[in-house]
């Protein structure tokens, strides 16, 4: 932990490049977050030349030092702590507590029963990143993906990354995991707020911030029917599936805290690094200073190491305010500054493109839809349902603001019709991830709109309250049965098979396992699987189909074609369900538990 209090300290040298208006305060509590961006990023870019070994780690660690120290000889911040906003301060301890409880107790907690976590996507997404943390822990780069063997990894895996650095220094999963992210929540929250107060008052930052945590749609209402059909009112009893993300009703928009922020590691970073691009790109919009647009191109370009939807957004948002100031303005520098920041981004996004380009076909998944998730549903009914009021409300909320500043919210709509058109990976669902940034400006938007009426009189108070507690609803019950479930997500036997084979095997050995997403050979270890669980392969665009036969046989007992496989085979993982009771003399038997018999293959 002290590698960690380090980088956040360093943070503080960068504060300096924020806009001047913005409040020391604000600088101070995203600070940390800055610093964990540049030494990941710094450790990353190193990794591709070193390997995540401890000499990249102490370059990276310098490197971050001194540019810090040079950050804040060049831009140096007068200490300043008046104007603090009281309803800030409470609106964002409340959330903090909130969240980081989760995160802390459903985040890959050690119990006496094992290794446990939270439900719903969380289960299974803690498994997927405890398996790519492990993996980049064994400081191979760019590594394997441990799910699938001979593959290389092509993932937003930058806070992976991150976590695997504080894993090699003996940091438990659980503060590797949720120390990083409950420092990337405060700079959120403070950048949200400062985004906010640049249109509207503290109001509409508490406002935006109830929408956009305890969205979406109308699935209490589902839910109050589902009461009435079982006559059964106990409410907390019987809340057993979520009502933001139900097949059953056609809801897809899952509520940003439990489908998003818990389970989706790099949405925290990826929020954060968008939101300094906004303000970034905005100061540059106001003053034209070439510093603030090349930062913003420089962070535009490290985006895809870290949340791949927030650089798609992004590129939207450039796209968009840079043709509006080349029309507005048809200045030569403004072109020649854009092109600077373009060429930056480009430079820092290069080595995520050659590595995505030599490993994916972006052209086997990338397609149009007519509605994203509808299912053939009118799609004003689908989003009604989905969102409530917030669209008609954002749309209002954007008709009320100054139109010289209309320009800064444009893109959320443009991503929002973008996201129902074009699917950007396998798995169509994951355009939620870019349909977060709408909604993210779409809560923003409404909070100023409702605030806006909020004082005019008692009955306008009453009216606005009613409409804030019914679009809160259905989130909050998302979060209550988040709050109501816990499993154990790797028991004692799987942390004993992974201490062994932490211990006796080498971290390019090839293993068969039963394909579950909770495996502990690359979950706990980084080892890489023959196939791991289908569900993240094909979400990743991995064709696995012919593996998936071959692992069936050889753990059905049939291994005829062992030493035939696309890659060579160092172990057999057999659960306890299907033992080998006998086996060829190719096999040996080298670890027994109550849970699994590991066979050693002669190669």
């Amino acid at each position: 932990m002290i590698l960690l209090i380090m980088i956040s300290v360093l943070g503080i040298g960068f504060i300096g490049i924020f806009p001047k208006k913005i409040p020391f305060y604000l600088k101070l509590l995203v600070a940390p977050s800055l610093g964990l961006i540049v030494f990941t990023s710094m450790s990353l870019y190193l990794s591709f030349l070193l390997g995540l070994d401890l000499l990249a780690i102490i370059l990276s660690l310098l490197i971050c030092g001194i540019l810090s120290v040079l950050s804040h000889i060049k831009f140096p911040t007068k200490i300043n702590f008046f104007g603090i906003s009281r309803i800030f301060i409470v609106s964002s301890l409340v959330v903090f507590i909130s969240i980081s409880y989760l995160m802390f107790s459903q985040t890959l907690k050690s119990s006496a029963f094992g290794i446990e976590s939270g439900g719903g996507g969380l289960y299974g997404d803690s498994a997927l990143h405890a398996a790519y943390t492990s993996r980049l822990a064994t400081g191979e780069f760019p590594p394997t993906t441990p799910l699938f063997a001979g593959k290389t990894l092509v993932y937003p895996f930058a806070n992976d990354l991150l976590s695997a650095t504080l894993r090699k220094f003996q940091t438990s999963f659980n503060l590797s995991f949720v120390f990083p992210q409950v420092i990337f929540l405060i700079a959120v929250l403070s950048l949200i707020y400062q985004i906010v107060r640049k249109f509207s008052d503290d109001r509409s930052y508490a406002t935006a911030l109830i929408l956009l945590l305890l969205g979406w749609g109308i699935g209490a209402f589902f839910y109050i029917s589902d009461l009435a059909v079982n006559g059964n009112f106990n409410v907390l009893g019987n809340l057993t599936k979520d009502y933001t993300n139900n097949p059953d009703f056609n809801l897809h928009l899952h509520n940003i805290v439990t489908g998003l922020i818990l389970p989706e590691r790099s949405l925290l970073p990826g929020l954060v690094i968008g939101l300094m691009i906004f303000l970034f790109s905005a100061e540059y919009m106001e003053s034209f200073k070439l510093r603030f647009i090349l930062l913003s191109g420089l962070l535009l370009g490290i985006l895809p190491f870290w949340h791949t939807h927030t650089f798609i957004y992004f590129v939207i948002f450039f796209l968009t305010i840079g043709t509006w100031q080349i029309i507005k303005t048809r200045s030569y520098k403004i072109i020649r500054d854009l092109i600077f920041s373009a060429l930056v981004a480009l430079f820092a996004a290069l080595p995520f493109i050659i590595l995505f380009l030599l490993n994916l076909n972006p052209m086997s998944f990338l397609r149009f839809e007519s509605g994203w998730q509808n299912g053939g549903e009118n799609l004003i009914v689908f989003w009604f349902k989905n969102s409530f009021l917030i669209i008609p409300l954002s749309i209002l909320g954007f008709l009320t603001i100054a139109k010289e500043k209309r320009i800064y919210f444009i893109p959320a709509y443009i991503a929002f019709l973008i996201s129902n058109i074009i699917i950007f990976q396998p798995w169509e669902w994951d355009n939620i991830k870019l349909l977060t940034w709408s909604f993210l400006f779409f809560s923003v938007l409404t909070a100023i709109y409702l605030s806006n009426f909020f004082n005019k009189n008692f009955l306008f108070k009453i009216i606005i309250s009613l409409l804030i507690l019914f679009s809160s609803l259905s989130g909050i019950l998302s979060i209550t049965l988040q709050f109501k479930n816990k499993f154990v997500i790797y028991d004692q036997d799987d942390i004993a098979l992974a201490d062994w084979a932490n211990t006796n095997t080498s971290i390019d050995d090839v293993f068969i396992i039963d394909p579950r997403p909770n495996h502990p050979i690359p979950g706990l270890t980084g080892r890489i699987s023959y196939i791991g669980y289908p569900g993240h392969l094909w979400v990743h665009g991995i064709d696995y189909s012919k593996r998936e036969i071959e692992n069936t046989k050889l753990l059905s007992g049939d291994f005829s074609n062992i030493n035939n496989l696309a890659v060579s085979i160092s172990y057999v993982v057999f659960p306890n369900n299907s033992y080998a009771p006998s086996f060829p003399s190719l096999l040996t038997e080298v670890y027994l538990n109550q849970k699994y018999q590991v066979l050693k293959v002669k190669n």
